[in-house]
């Protein structure tokens, strides 16, 4: 029982941090966009 919660804990961690980085990645075109 434990290993399945474990594994579904890291997959939305792994989710999260994918969110972050786009959001991140997407905040950094739009600030060179605006540096045009």
């Amino acid at each position: 029982m434990v290993a399945p919660a474990r594994a579904a804990a890291k997959t939305a961690a792994d989710a999260k941090a994918a969110a972050a980085k786009t959001a991140a990645d997407a905040a950094k075109a739009a600030a060179k966009t605006a540096a045009k």
